[in-house]
């Protein structure tokens, strides 16, 4: 593992302990995890799974820092579309950006189901046959054409096989 991928677990982990144990929102049964991490385009990219979120996280590369304060938002292109990231900069670790897949994981019922849907993502992230698949959603009983891109909804729903 990276050490500026291990520096930001090693914070979730903290503020897992000291700040999230005991809320409504923390799932016991989970704990922090870098799921799949990997080069792309200059960058690190994966899956950060926490006992209370799991997002999408890039870790800029060494020529490509991230921009702007705590909150900034920025769009990536991905071959299955375009997804929005904030800047998440947190004290002790690396800056890096975050895109929010669950912001709450309390229906995961363990880590190997958490680590399992977080490579599903990160699979669906670089398939160009996803990006290819218009979304489509049911009003009124018929199906309507909404983009030509996949959204992070559509995404997640393939990667967890529920039907539209």
């Amino acid at each position: 593992m990276n050490d500026a991928v291990r520096q930001i677990v090693s914070l979730y982990r903290r503020v897992g302990e000291e700040k999230m144990r005991g809320l409504p929102v923390f799932n016991e049964r989970l704990d922090v995890e870098a799921v799949g991490f990997r080069e792309w385009d200059g960058h690190l990219l994966g899956v950060i799974v926490a006992p209370w979120f799991m997002n999408l996280v890039i870790v800029p590369g060494d020529e490509t820092p991230a921009t702007g304060g705590q909150g900034s938002r920025s769009e990536w292109t991905f071959p299955a579309g375009r997804y929005e990231f904030h800047v998440a900069d947190l004290d002790g670790a690396p800056a890096h950006l975050t895109a929010s897949l669950f912001s709450t994981v309390v229906d995961f019922p363990d880590q190997p189901t958490a680590r399992s849907v977080a490579e599903a993502v990160l699979d669906g992230l670089f398939s160009d046959e996803a990006a290819r698949t218009p979304e489509r959603t049911r009003k009124g009983g018929g199906d309507v054409l909404l983009d030509e891109t996949m959204s992070r909804r559509s995404l997640l729903r393939r990667v967890m096989l529920v039907p539209d």
